[in-house]
């Protein structure tokens, strides 16, 4: 799996965590308007439980996108510096 593919996996499964998140959040606070928009599926204790379990993944995901980035920064460049001759100083003897 090449890296641009996990990391368009991460970003749209961060993207769902999130609005899992304030959509959970939003039908604890009001959980009536919620219900009918979801059409009972998502009640106000399952609205609670859900937004109780998703801080992890929803951490974890958010993890990944910012040190992510960061890391392949580090490798790319680590690659460049290995490809580089390195310049010998000759020192000439007069």
């Amino acid at each position: 799996m090449s890296w641009h593919l996990f990391k368009r996996i991460i970003r749209w499964a961060l993207l769902a965590a999130i609005l899992l998140y304030v959509i959970t959040g939003y039908g604890i606070t009001e959980f009536r308007t919620v219900e009918r928009a979801t059409f009972g599926l998502l009640t106000k204790p399952l609205s609670f439980k859900m937004h109780d379990y998703l801080v992890y993944p929803t951490a974890a995901l958010l993890l990944l996108h910012v040190v992510l980035p960061i890391v392949l920064r580090l490798v790319r460049r680590s690659r460049v510096h290995a490809m580089v001759p390195k310049r010998r100083v000759i020192k000439l003897v007069k």
